[in-house]
């Protein structure tokens, strides 16, 4: 028979990731203050309908660690080629070159970030799969539970907000 202190030990580790909720590990290196895709923030002067998002890269150990005085690297954004593709995609890892990108996924339309890795494209309602380009590939590490990438969906005078955040280099 097992005692009851046992008993309550494993309750508690049982229990207690479903009182405080799992974490993503990925939600180390994002700001608190972040929006995420499904938030739907007011239009700026100028914009219409579509999707704003940053392309950042994090690198190194994003481990928490207790008792040290490490800091973790900072997401960096990226200066790249956004590429917007209509519809959900099938994942078969985080890159696809941008060779197979071009003859399987349609394509709706290409943007560069800015200096601080910002974007904006203006798009029709509808559900869209949006990639990082890193030389010839394309990047995403984000993907819905169907086995497809992560997709956004515009609706009707809003913008969606996104980030795509490259962790190829960073160990969590």
């Amino acid at each position: 028979m097992v005692s009851f202190s046992i008993r309550l030990l494993l309750v508690t580790i049982l229990v207690l990731p479903f009182v405080f909720g799992c974490t993503n590990p990925i939600s180390f290196a994002v700001p608190k203050n972040s929006n995420s895709a499904n938030t739907q923030p007011r239009l700026q002067s100028g914009q219409t309908q579509g999707v704003s998002g940053t392309v950042v890269r994090v690198t190194g150990n994003q481990m928490p660690s207790v008792g040290e005085n490490r800091q973790r690297s900072k997401p960096q954004p990226v200066k790249t080629n956004v590429w917007v593709f209509s519809g959900r995609i099938p994942a078969k890892g985080t890159r696809v070159s941008v060779t197979e990108a071009k003859q399987n996924f349609k394509l709706v339309t290409q943007v560069k970030t800015d200096k601080n890795g910002k974007f904006f494209v203006k798009l029709p309602s509808g559900e869209y799969t949006i990639f990082a380009q890193y030389g010839n590939d394309l990047y995403l590490n984000s993907f819905l539970g169907d086995g497809s990438f992560k997709s956004v969906q515009v609706n009707e005078g809003k913008i969606t907000e996104t980030r795509l955040v490259n962790s190829e280099n960073a160990s969590f």
